[in-house]
């Protein structure tokens, strides 16, 4: 069987390569590629052509695209996993030209993508299934801290709390709801399945702005299997088809946040401790019918996305070197050998206990600095 792996900015179906949000997107087609590659599909992906050097990053049949989404119908997948962003509409318009090509994608239809590109929509479509914090779509006058988010934002991006400027109808209001933010990933298959893992989220608040910084796998908090609830129903609720994920906060109770119809970063870190092949999991699944499985987590793992503190200068080739490091899934974006200040790559490691895995992790960083010959300062979690 021929899959297709793609994922839109590496694959120049993104407007334009954002080097702050390339490494996560680069992390989770690589790790995706390897997993369909080690179930012994034949893999195929497409980059753009300012990517062609991260070819050798990739364990599959690589295309550089040069007709837009014509280039993956040409390859002739039997199925497709896509990894885009809802935002503006990319990952329903992809979906959508992959099926009318007779591709089987695996992942939700049009009508389910919409919904969750909206956290408006999403809201209401949830409003009495799960717990969610108290959102408004105009602003309201209250002392409780009160986020503002763009209804089509993905992840943390545009989330800030409430003082203007902002556009009516472009974002909705959101209480603030102190504790510790989670995750699940979860397989679908016609709005029934299962929750792969929870995940504890590193979300880091700089200056009234939210950025991931990475998640860790297991979340161990007493309200995990709540978490897990929540989760599924969200995703039972909105008749969601594949691989998903579902964020939530903990404080007192736990309340669902949104979902993503698609792969997130956090599946980098599950593939390292799942007991099964991700690729080989959804196949059988989606495509082959057979029932969902009951899956096991071994250890521990962590995925992060450690930046450039400073602007450095650096061979290229010794930054292509970096996929000889087996922590590293995904380098730096700079063309032209000069990561900028804020350049963000992304680390996953696994072991048997969380100490073991932050040893690990500043293990590598340290060979990353070695190779790259800069300072051990030169590089830093957020």
């Amino acid at each position: 069987m021929r899959i297709l792996i793609l994922e839109s900015m590496s694959g120049g179906f993104h407007p334009e390569i954002d080097d702050r949000l390339l490494p996560e997107g680069f992390a989770m087609l690589r790790t995706m590629v390897n997993e369909f590659s080690k179930a012994g599909f034949d893999v195929i992906t497409i980059l753009t052509k300012r990517l062609e050097g991260l070819a050798d990053w990739l364990d599959a049949d690589v295309h550089i695209n040069r007709d837009g989404l014509s280039e993956a119908l040409r390859c002739r997948p039997d199925a497709a996993l896509i990894i885009a962003p809802e935002k503006g509409g990319e990952l329903e318009q992809i979906t959508a030209k992959l099926r009318r090509g007779g591709v089987t994608v695996l992942g939700p239809n049009g009508e389910v993508i919409q919904t969750c590109a909206d956290k408006w929509l999403t809201h209401r479509a949830l409003r009495g299934t799960v717990p969610q914090p108290k959102t408004w779509r105009t602003p309201r006058d209250t002392e409780q801290p009160i986020l503002i988010k763009p209804a089509d934002g993905v992840g943390c991006e545009g989330i800030k709390f409430a003082a203007g400027p902002y556009n009516a109808g472009e974002v909705i209001f959101q209480e603030f709801v102190e504790g510790e933010h989670a995750s699940c990933c979860l397989l679908m298959k016609e709005g029934k399945g299962v929750v792969l893992s929870v995940n504890k989220q590193e979300i880091v608040i700089k200056r009234g702005q939210f950025e991931y910084a990475g998640s860790a796998i297991p979340f161990k908090h007493p309200l995990e299997k709540e978490c897990a609830g929540i989760a599924l129903r969200a995703a039972e609720g909105l008749g969601l088809h594949g691989y998903c994920g579902v964020d939530l906060v903990v404080g007192e109770a736990s309340y669902f946040i949104e979902l993503n119809p698609r792969v997130t970063t956090s599946f980098v870190a599950l593939a390292q401790v799942l007991q099964a092949n991700l690729a080989k999991v959804a196949v059988d699944v989606l495509v082959d019918g057979a029932s969902m499985p009951k899956l096991q987590l071994k250890g521990c793992s962590l995925v992060r996305i450690p930046k450039i503190r400073g602007c450095i200068r650096v061979n290229t080739e010794k930054l292509d070197t970096l996929r000889e490091i087996s922590g590293i899934v995904a380098p730096p974006f700079a063309p032209d050998g000069n990561p900028q200040r804020g350049s963000p790559f992304a680390v996953a490691e696994s072991g048997s206990t969380p100490k073991s895995v932050e040893r690990k992790l500043n293990n590598t960083l340290n060979e990353v600095t070695a190779l790259l010959e800069v300072d051990r300062d030169a590089i830093t979690w957020s």
